[in-house]
């Protein structure tokens, strides 16, 4: 019998991970913040810093299974940008880095809104979401913005632990929350290391979404697939 549901947040909850223009709206909040220290970084400058705080942030994620901070990115960025900033600059950089996505919210993937209140009558929900330049604090007010927020009854973001998916430990402690054990549950996600295989791992069952991201799809050991979010509530109701 499943009685909790838990979710990924980008491309499972919500979609637009790397919108355009809000990696735009970064770079100019990060030039307003500099300006009055000296040199101002061009635009291919910033695009390499932003570079190398990815690909920083998918080295410590692979490996050693946690997130950096946004403080720890923050560092990356100037550090590529040779910028040496007071500690009160420092701290705006990364405000802004955290903050910019309320300016430039993400949307809900098709079928949320209506799909989600159905589950959340039916299991206890929570969300899974490894965070990274927007911590948790930040993505419940995205959640918060479509009224979505309150449907959930835990929530696991990765910057709030110093682990991150597929550690066990990232679904196991909402669960813990919740009082359901793993057999009990199931996550849905997009990606096969570390929503998938992750939850599996822990023990819960997996339902691989690929209605925004169908990368894994082709490596996908997962219990149930769902190309689009409004087939969850069948697949579970399968699946338990």
């Amino acid at each position: 019998m499943i009685r909790a549901v838990t979710l990924d947040f980008w491309n499972t909850l919500m979609g637009d991970f790397h919108a355009p223009g809000r990696d735009e709206l970064r770079a100019d909040r990060l030039r307003e913040i500099v300006a009055p220290y000296g040199r101002l970084p061009d635009h291919r400058a910033v695009e390499h810093g932003f570079s190398e705080v990815w690909r920083h942030f998918d080295r410590i994620w692979y490996k050693k299974h946690r997130t950096p901070t946004t403080a720890e990115s923050a560092a990356v960025l100037l550090r590529s940008l040779r910028l040496k900033l007071p500690a009160e600059a420092v701290a705006r950089v990364v405000s802004s880095l955290e903050e910019v996505i309320l300016e430039s919210p993400p949307r809900p993937v098709a079928g949320v809104p209506e799909t989600l209140p159905l589950l959340a009558d039916r299991y206890a929900l929570a969300v899974v979401c490894d965070a990274a330049l927007t911590p948790g604090r930040v993505l419940r007010r995205v959640l918060a913005l479509y009224g979505l927020e309150d449907l959930f009854g835990a929530f696991f973001f990765s910057d709030e632990h110093t682990w991150s998916k597929p550690d066990p430990r990232a679904f196991l402690t909402p669960l813990g929350a919740l009082g359901v054990a793993p057999g009990e549950a199931v996550h849905v996600g997009d990606i096969q290391r570390t929503d998938v295989a992750g939850a599996q791992a822990a023990g819960l069952r997996a339902i691989h979404f690929v209605g925004v991201n169908s990368s894994d799809l082709s490596l996908s050991t997962a219990d149930a697939v769902a190309s689009r979010f409004d087939e969850l509530p069948a697949l579970i109701e399968r699946l338990g």
